[in-house]
């Protein structure tokens, strides 16, 4: 399963065509240019199941504002809930990155982003360790091993698996809700009732004894 990438660098612009809810910034600098390590979220992917967790395929990027001027900082950087953007506006030459501990205003002649690592599949809206360290290069070509070690390989399998567990599970809460329905609206006796909320539970409480503990706890 691969994302197929429209292109490795991108600029100010495809500026309309770029998402920046929730991308996770690392590493900040300021040099003449304005220079972030950052998790770019290429693709979103929304659940079958109603109220289920969304899927992203993401990839470590250098974002570059070029010469910037006129730079107005309201930031708090100590926040125990990470450093995310929920927006970037543009008015003119002038921009904005909105985060959840604040603004970064400033003036620049555009941006280009270097997406240093192809896309991977990711259950959260950021890679964390496999994206192998930090930096701020601007490279499009950043080689990664531990995406071919055998840790890799075993922590993605057992991801999918709880993925699947937590899928499941609430498929049977789904189910459960159905059958409730169908109770207050007399479509099912007692008895049928009983025994089916019965083995709903049984399968949702089995597959939350494997879940427990593991980031999919709570999907």
């Amino acid at each position: 399963m691969d994302y197929i990438l429209e292109k490795s660098i991108w600029t100010a612009a495809d500026f309309d065509k770029m998402n920046w809810r929730g991308v996770s910034i690392y590493e900040m600098a300021m040099t003449g240019d304005l220079e972030l390590d950052l998790d770019y979220i290429f693709n979103r992917n929304e659940p079958e199941l109603k109220g289920f967790i969304p899927t992203f395929w993401i990839a470590p990027c250098t974002l570059v504002f070029k010469q910037i001027r006129d730079l107005r900082f309201d930031m708090d950087v100590v926040r125990s809930d990470g450093f995310q953007i929920d927006y970037i506006e543009k008015s003119d030459d002038r921009w904005t990155i909105v985060t959840r501990n604040g603004d970064l205003s400033f003036t620049s002649d555009g941006y280009e982003m270097f997406v240093r690592q192809k896309p991977t599949f990711q259950y959260r809206q950021f890679i964390g360790i496999e994206r192998g360290g930090y930096t701020l290069e601007r490279i499009t070509d950043q080689p990664n091993p531990y995406l071919l070690s055998e840790a890799y390989i075993e922590k993605r399998r057992k991801d999918a698996e709880m993925y699947e567990y937590a899928y499941k599970r609430k498929q049977k809460k789904l189910d459960l809700e159905v059958l409730e329905e169908r109770r207050l609206n007399g479509e099912i006796d007692t008895p049928e009732f009983l025994r089916v909320k019965k083995e709903l539970w049984m399968a949702i409480e089995g597959y939350g004894y494997w879940l427990k503990g593991t980031s999919f706890e709570d999907a």
